[in-house]
């Protein structure tokens, strides 16, 4: 799967596979319904997992669900086995 999200300072935006919840929408069945949160805040990209099955991962680490991790520019955000390139354009 292959595509960009946008994604404006100051909102929540909710990653999965359920189109109706989650502007993100990620087609895979291994990705939770609401599998994932994201914000950009302070010029920071911040990821929250909301307890999905197959975790939410930053730089090869799986997050605890619950918590807001800051996502490094140009690193990995991985949601299941989906993987996404991080890029800023401010």
């Amino acid at each position: 799967m292959s595509g960009q999200f946008s994604i404006r300072e100051g909102n929540e935006v909710r990653a999965g596979r359920d189109p109706s919840r989650c502007p993100v929408h990620l087609a895979d069945p291994r990705v939770s319904g609401a599998h994932a949160t994201l914000k950009f805040e302070g010029q920071a990209l911040w990821v929250r997992d909301e307890g999905s099955n197959n975790g939410t991962f930053v730089v090869g680490s799986r997050i605890p669900s619950g918590q807001w991790v800051e996502v490094p520019v140009q690193s990995v955000l991985r949601f299941g086995p989906l993987e996404f390139n991080i890029e800023f354009e401010l």
